[in-house]
């Protein structure tokens, strides 16, 4: 079987990335972006705080990448709970966590977009066309908050990107397809961080016993 190409993410991109997110290295595609935010997890979980914090997510107690401002993204879960998060990712992200219906709008148009994800698995969206736009600021300033998530939109399909694009051409970014975006979601982050908290918990029933 002739594996599937890699998808190329373009050198400026990759170089911003890089430095917004800590990587150990530049992605020059999207596989090696798994994998470069994969070690950056397993390495960042060694802190004690950070490690609590991410239980407390893996568990529901804390919902990945909310924010205390409105956004685009509002992420509803079936205990009623009702959250912004930063960005398009980190509502993915948290789909891996809990069933979630993640309510947004085309970062183009406006047009509204739904989209329901549970287990990682998104099992209804609306529009089905829907896209992430993985973008970022251009610049030397290094905040993810300020100068990634606001770039990290939903666009209604390829078409709206483009006819965006055609209007802001100089923005900084790719199109990522909703499987692309679950793909990197699971293995950068939901993945690291699972196996951090199994192994935690592994040698705390080890102490025990």
């Amino acid at each position: 079987m002739i594996p599937a190409p890699r998808i190329q993410i373009p050198a400026e991109l990759g170089a911003r990335l890089q430095q917004l997110f800590g990587l150990d290295g530049t992605p020059r595609t999207l596989e090696e972006l798994s994998d470069l935010v994969r070690r950056h997890w397993l390495k960042s979980l060694r802190n004690p705080g950070l490690n609590a914090h991410l239980r407390a997510t893996y568990y529901g107690r804390e919902l990945f990448g909310n924010v205390n401002y409105e956004t685009l993204h509002r992420v509803k879960l079936a205990d009623g709970r009702q959250v912004h998060t930063a960005c398009a990712l980190d509502a993915i992200i948290e789909g891996f966590f809990l069933p979630l219906e993640i309510e947004s709008t085309c970062f183009h148009c406006d047009q509204h977009v739904l989209i329901r994800i549970s287990k990682g698995t998104v099992i209804h969206a609306e529009p089905s066309s829907v896209v992430v736009w993985l973008g970022t600021s251009k610049g030397d300033s290094c905040a993810c908050e300020t100068d990634a998530c606001p770039y990290i939109n939903f666009f209604a399909s390829q078409e709206h990107v483009t006819d965006w694009q055609d209007k802001s051409p100089d923005e900084l970014g790719m199109t990522l397809t909703l499987q692309q975006s679950l793909n990197l979601a699971r293995n950068g982050w939901w993945e690291p961080i699972h196996l951090s908290v199994a192994n935690t918990q592994f040698a705390a029933d080890e102490t025990a016993n």
